[in-house]
């Protein structure tokens, strides 16, 4: 990490301003040749922290780029803990970019995607979870997701796990003793007091564990899908729920012919509404592959949003349908509710004997609030509203289910009386786990697959 690294900061584009950012031992230096403060201070000597106002002159034909802003943050009081210069100035794309070429000019290379924070990772400025926080941060949808986002950010996270790993490490610690001294008469930890300790760790773990689904929705939202025979008005819906016409409706039955996957905003989450193909026996080649694809959006959703048509009654198509489901969560719809009801909801009420029925109408809107509330209070759940300690990715959540086996294998051996020696093996393993997530022990292929999601200038 000798050299020095520069990017654009801000989005693509024109705007008020751009942000180009650099870090490493040059900086300063490389900022120096190309900055002219008004106030006549000298760039190398700039105080840390401050806002400079000058211009960027290109020293070839020493002709003003820009005005701009400079701020000098000094190792290792900065994001990446070197030395970082961040210059604002116009948000033009030209100029922007010949500003971006100039520090190239002096020697600073271009930063790939994450590096500057991979760059405060390594120089143990945040450890892994936080760097994992940042990208988050940047792609939260909701509040929900931000405050998880910001909760790990702030280490949450990281100081639940160091506190896990630091009882760990004193429990091995006992475990090593009494395998190394064993002859020497000393007295160490009673089993049982150790057994307790790793159990209580265990019990803690696993809770956070079962935060996984939670979490997942809070950082990528909940899967709900819309099911139904064709024309039963799932793309109004569809439009309703975003409130803009975004699926085309017309009356032709099939008129759906592949997915369509849009965002939702409901209350502090957000949701992923799919609307997918029409349900129907003997379909054209082309529904054939719209079904497939249903079915595929169906096994990967959180809920199915099951709709009828209120105003007809059911044929083998619904029955077709009401198969396909199984024991996918799901809500039952009677839409067309401003129209005479026709549909048999007796005979529905035993195909779906758990359900909840929900009379809705996409043209007019009745239900919406009531069908926006009963998705919310589904993906909420039970679980603490106020929780803001959750697992928002697989990595993690894969890392403490290893780590949580380890436990109750370790318990185990303590239960049958088995030697230290098993029960410091598994230990370790618990502790090698909770290292992983935090990156005290890392992969090169890791960092670039994490890193990797990030945006340039991040």
């Amino acid at each position: 990490m000798s050299d020095t690294i520069t990017a654009i900061a801000t989005p693509a584009g024109e705007g008020g301003i751009s942000v180009i950012r650099m870090s490493g031992t040059k900086a300063l230096t490389f900022a120096s040749n190309l900055f002219r403060p008004f106030s006549g201070a000298d760039p190398k000597e700039f105080a840390l922290q401050r806002v400079y106002f000058g211009e960027i002159i290109d020293p070839k034909t020493q002709t003003s780029v820009d005005e701009v802003l400079l701020t000098f943050f000094k190792a290792p009081k900065s994001f990446t803990a070197e030395d970082v210069i961040e210059i604002s100035g116009h948000g033009g794309v030209f100029v922007t970019h010949k500003i971006l070429r100039l520090l190239e000019d002096q020697g600073a290379r271009l930063a790939e995607p994450g590096e500057f924070t991979r760059r405060a990772f390594l120089n143990g400025r945040i450890d892994l979870s936080q760097a994992e926080a940042v990208t988050d941060v940047i792609h939260a949808a909701s509040d929900r997701a931000l405050r998880s986002a910001l909760a790990q950010l702030k280490g949450n996270l990281s100081t639940r796990l160091n506190e896990w790993r630091e009882r760990l490490l004193a429990v091995l610690a006992q475990l090593e003793a009494s395998i190394d001294f064993s002859e020497e008469g000393l007295e160490f930890q009673k089993r049982e007091t150790t057994l307790k300790e790793i159990q209580a760790i265990q019990k803690d773990l696993a809770a956070l564990i079962q935060t996984y689904r939670q979490g997942k929705i809070f950082r990528e939202g909940a899967q709900v899908v819309l099911l139904g025979k064709p024309n039963v008005g799932k793309s109004s819906l569809l439009n309703a729920l975003l409130n803009e016409d975004r699926a085309i409706v017309t009356p032709l039955p099939g008129t759906t012919r592949d997915t369509l996957e849009e965002r939702v905003r409901i209350n502090d989450i957000h949701i992923n509404i799919i609307d997918a193909a029409g349900w129907r026996q003997n379909p054209e080649l082309i529904e054939k592959e719209g079904i497939k694809r249903t079915k595929a959006a169906l096994a990967q959703a959180d809920l199915a949003l099951v709709v009828f048509d209120g105003s007809q009654t059911l044929d083998q198509n619904d029955d077709l349908l009401i198969e396909e489901v199984g024991d996918k969560p799901h809500r039952v719809l009677l839409n067309k509710c401003d129209l005479s009801e026709r549909v048999d909801v007796p005979a529905l009420e035993k195909k779906f004997p758990d359900a909840e029925f929900i009379r809705i109408s996409a043209k007019n809107g009745n239900g919406l609030t009531e069908l926006c509330t009963s998705i919310y209070q589904f993906v909420m759940g039970d679980s603490s509203l106020n929780e803001t300690l959750v697992l928002t990715r697989e990595r993690h959540r894969q890392c403490l289910v290893e780590a949580n086996n380890a436990l109750l294998k370790s318990c185990a051996s303590l239960n049958q009386d088995l030697s230290e020696e098993f029960i410091a093996v598994d230990i370790t393993i618990a502790m090698d786990r909770i290292a992983v997530i935090l990156g005290k022990t890392f992969a090169e292929d890791l960092l670039d697959q994490i890193f990797g999601e990030f945006c340039i200038g991040k």
